[in-house]
């Protein structure tokens, strides 16, 4: 069942008037998901421009510039903010990580620093180490000599007890 609407003039003027926001509503969510970076039609990280809006809504572009300059002022304006909002949010993560930076620097100069320090205790502890070491050589080869002696000792009195005892 069609209706002809050629004689009818209020319904040829609905019905263009219904297209038009069926075609703003699809030109609107094209350009929302490709905002967001969802895009259906297009590939995803495309620019955002009159053409890649068009696509993307499935809209000729002649369409998109004939009717809806609404749109157009839309996307201009989103270029134009974008690399501003871009810029400031580059240089704010510049900073950031600057920070970060000097940060990473000056706990690398402290462990370097702390490294150095324990190497130097290291370094006079292994000379300790070696001190305390030669005198405990020294001090095993006193004993020695010390139990020689007193093994010698024992033996002279020993020997001196067999031969006084001899004697007797």
């Amino acid at each position: 069942m069609s209706i002809d609407a050629s004689g009818n003039p209020e319904a040829l003027r609905a019905h263009k008037e219904a297209s038009q926001r069926q075609t703003r509503h699809e030109l609107e969510l094209a350009l929302a998901r490709l905002r967001n970076g969802n895009p259906k039609r297009v590939k995803k990280g495309v620019l955002i421009s009159a053409a890649s809006v068009a696509e993307e809504a499935n809209v000729s572009r002649s369409t998109l510039y004939r009717f809806h300059d609404s749109i157009l002022a839309e996307i201009r304006q989103l270029n134009e903010v974008t690399p501003k909002k871009k810029l400031q949010t580059k240089c704010g993560e510049l900073a950031e990580i600057q920070s970060k930076a000097k940060e990473y620097r000056e706990a690398l100069i402290e462990a370097r620093d702390e490294m150095t320090d324990w190497a130097r205790q290291n370094y006079a502890l292994a000379h300790r180490v070696q001190e305390l070491e030669e005198q405990l050589r020294q001090r095993e080869k006193t004993i020695a000599d010390l139990q020689a002696r007193l093994q010698e000792a024992g033996k002279v009195v020993a020997l001196r007890t067999l031969v006084s005892a001899k004697v007797d």
